[in-house]
């Protein structure tokens, strides 16, 4: 079974730092991580070590804005 949920907003930087913070005291405690995508509360039981990944991606264009675009990625095998 493949389940995806996606939420997408506008937050200022201010913002985007809040939802950071929160998850990352979700996986901070030690217990089941919690987290809200949009409207919807999703529970994860994390191991004590899991992969972790950022990637950076710049893209310039002379007709178009150029472009950043950051990627976390966080994932484990399940219990």
């Amino acid at each position: 079974m493949v389940e995806k949920t996606v939420h997408q907003s506008e937050l200022d930087r201010s913002g985007v730092a809040e939802s950071l913070r929160s998850l990352a005291d979700e996986f901070e405690s030690g217990e089941d991580v919690h987290i809200r995508v949009g409207n919807k509360s999703i529970r994860l039981q994390p191991p004590e070590t899991v992969s972790y990944e950022v990637s950076v991606h710049e893209t310039s264009s002379i007709l178009r804005s150029s472009r950043e675009t950051v990627t976390l990625t966080v994932d484990w095998k399940t219990r």
